[in-house]
């Protein structure tokens, strides 16, 4: 996998946020998915993009959907997490 410098605004928020909210059963490596997310930005610049999570993956048995953006800094494409909401 190759890996990018795209700056990630918010990556300690997103970690946190997925870690109180996903079943540690279920947990994947944050930094794995973050990844994939500035992949996916790189291919589609400034653009919204979801990460869904089921139910029965959550800590409080609710779908979770973490948000993310990306835009043009001074330094380059950024990755902004937006931020998890209930479904």
């Amino acid at each position: 996998m190759m890996t990018s410098t795209l700056t990630i605004v918010g990556r300690e928020v997103f970690i946190d946020d997925y870690n109180e909210e996903i079943d540690n059963d279920y947990r994947l490596d944050p930094d794995e998915i973050l990844q994939d997310m500035v992949e996916l930005m790189e291919e589609s610049p400034e653009s919204y993009q979801h990460l869904h999570i089921d139910s029965e993956q959550t800590n409080d048995g609710m779908n979770k959907l973490f948000s993310f953006t990306s835009y043009e800094g001074e330094d380059g494409l950024r990755l902004s997490y937006l931020g998890v909401s209930d479904e």
